[in-house]
């Protein structure tokens, strides 16, 4: 059975036809339908942003885009999964012809050493795959824009870092730009192993360095204040810190209750210092049972 909703628009046809004008258009539906190929699912599902310090759209639709840093090559330093809410905003923007490619460190090397190459494929799989036979089938003038996650490599190849380097020189060539993503928890230095001195001074002077490792997004902050976290505006964010939270006051131990006032919790049993004169129910009886002078010791 098919549950898929059909378009209250175009009623499923994918397309809206103007008798006024006799021309057709994509809908909405078919649009968002052929972005989720293009994008693919991890970056089509990405929170929705109108403005981002890599990518602005105009206030006005038809002017050019105030800020488009797609053509910059970038060294950003960044959470993946909080890059792809810009990485949406821009591509979206950009429509299905912009050809962009997003690989890691690992995938160059790969392509590099030839396990990806037509020859390197089984006979019975290699005209079913993609295959790249060079850095330039890989990264070259085909893709407009490439994103490269650097710090995916699990073990040290002495290739990696040489290969890495020949990948970004060919995109000024094409004329093209790259962005390479840093991400905290890995960063590109002499631990990675697609990491050289010779490689970062590459990188130090073709690519800007970008930091959005501390980037605020502007999604809507719940009102109010959260138990232990104090609320600051600062600018059109709101910072968020515990440092700056009022300290709750330590809650004070009772005072015991007058001599007058307390309960007898004794049940009756007699404790030292207590008066001797109250009955001893609740004692210990102090009586022996006696003993028969007839008998014995009993069993050894």
């Amino acid at each position: 059975m098919n549950d898929k909703r059909v378009c209250p628009t175009c009623l499923g046809v994918g397309f809206i036809y103007h008798e006024e004008t006799d021309i057709s258009e994509l809908c909405n539906c078919k649009i968002a339908e052929m972005m989720l190929t293009h994008l693919k699912v991890e970056i089509f599902h990405a929170r929705t942003i109108l403005k981002s310090p890599l990518f602005e759209l105009p206030k006005t639709s038809g002017d050019p885009l105030v800020l488009d840093r797609t053509t910059d090559n970038l060294h950003i330093k960044c959470v993946w999964n909080d890059l792809l809410s810009h990485l949406k905003l821009c591509l979206w923007a950009k429509g299905l012809n912009f050809r962009f490619h997003i690989l890691t460190d690992e995938r160059i090397k790969n392509v590099f050493v030839g396990n990806e190459s037509y020859k390197a494929r089984s006979k019975s799989r290699r005209d079913e795959m993609t295959t790249f036979n060079s850095l330039s089938d890989l990264v070259g003038a085909d893709y407009d824009f490439v994103i490269i996650q650097l710090g995916h490599l699990g073990y040290k190849n002495i290739a990696a870092a040489g290969a890495l380097k020949e990948a970004l020189m060919i995109r000024p060539t094409a004329q093209k730009a790259t962005w390479l993503i840093e991400e905290p928890d890995r960063p590109f230095s002499y631990e990675c192993h697609s990491w050289s001195e010779d490689l970062q001074a590459y990188i130090d002077q073709h690519f800007e360095v970008v930091d959005l490792s501390h980037e605020k997004d502007d999604a809507p902050k719940p009102k109010g204040r959260s138990r232990g976290m104090s609320v600051e505006s600062v600018g059109d964010t709101e910072d968020v810190t515990v440092a700056s939270s009022p300290k709750r006051p330590r809650a004070q131990r009772p005072e015991p209750p007058p001599e007058e006032a307390r309960a007898d919790t004794s049940f009756g049993i007699e404790m030292p210092g207590d008066n001797q004169d109250k009955p001893k129910w609740g004692s210990k009886p102090k009586w022996k049972p006696k003993k028969d002078s007839n008998e014995g010791g009993g069993p050894v």
